[in-house]
């Protein structure tokens, strides 16, 4: 008796390793939003979350993409702004040639990427470099699930803004904090503005206020809940959700990409003959 055939289907998840444990967030064929905790301990991760999404995904053979961050202090980061659009194989060149002007580091001990977006007057360029070393380092972390995509923290945390406000608000400074990091994120359009730093959502917005003078219309926060308690501003807009904030941005890594973005990518690590 012959089985019936299976199409095999990617399923992107987002991991996020807080504390001793492993946050996965993945979205399920209503584009639900579902999230599992394991002990970094726990044995046989990999199969019990096969095994999950097999129910959530019972007509398919399951293919695991998984997505993490890393923070921007590990990384190198540059963004320049070009006269015209750039193809993949020119932008792969500009990359190579500023990396090796500006870093003292062979190519071939780096793993970097960019971002492209098309400008009303123009093109950005945002590229991103980690060493080698660095990243595989990184990743011992999740042994127990291999990463395939190894994202930059600030994006996953503005995708994950994104998808629960279901909007994107011009001049908004985006705030974020957990008991390890603490950001203060404005979108531009010609340089990502960030902010990274020690201390409550009151002084990193200060801080943030005195390195940039930017045009704040909105601010929206969104804080763990094992943070210390604190006193914000009352026209501050609390973002909150079940699901593992970072997490959650991870699991959501290119879906805004397809939209906004005609090429390029934020991916470190994944392997890069697949974009050309």
């Amino acid at each position: 008796m012959l089985m019936p055939y299976k199409k095999r289907q990617v399923i992107q998840i987002g991991v996020y390793r807080q504390h001793e444990r492993f946050q996965v967030v993945w979205l399920n064929p209503q584009k639900l939003v579902q999230f599992l905790s394991f002990s970094i301990e726990e044995t046989n991760l990999y199969a019990k979350l096969t095994a999950r999404l097999t129910a959530d995904f019972p007509q398919i053979r399951i293919q695991l993409r998984v997505v993490g961050c890393i923070s921007p202090h590990l990384t190198w980061s540059k963004t320049l702004i070009l006269p015209h659009s750039l193809s993949v194989q020119e932008c792969e060149r500009q990359c190579q040639f500023v990396l090796q002007k500006e870093l003292p580091i062979a190519l071939n001990e780096l793993w970097f990427d960019y971002r492209a977006k098309p400008l009303k007057q123009g093109f950005r360029l945002d590229i991103h470099a980690v060493r080698r070393q660095t990243a595989m380092d990184f990743q011992c972390d999740y042994d127990k699930l291999p990463l395939q995509v190894l994202d930059l923290m600030p994006h996953a945390i503005l995708r994950a803004f994104h998808f629960v406000l279901s909007e994107r608000c011009e001049n908004s400074l985006y705030l974020y904090q957990d008991v390890q990091h603490c950001f203060a994120l404005m979108e531009a359009a010609h340089q990502p503005q960030m902010l990274q730093a020690t201390g409550n959502l009151i002084t990193l917005f200060e801080q943030f206020c005195r390195r940039f003078e930017s045009k704040i219309e909105r601010v929206y926060f969104y804080r763990t809940v094992d943070c210390e308690p604190i006193d914000l501003p009352a026209d501050w807009n609390q973002v909150t959700t079940d699901a593992p904030f970072i997490a959650l941005g991870n699991c959501l890594w290119q879906t805004e990409l397809q939209q906004n973005i005609s090429q390029g990518s934020a991916r470190l690590t994944e392997n890069r003959d697949e974009r050309d």
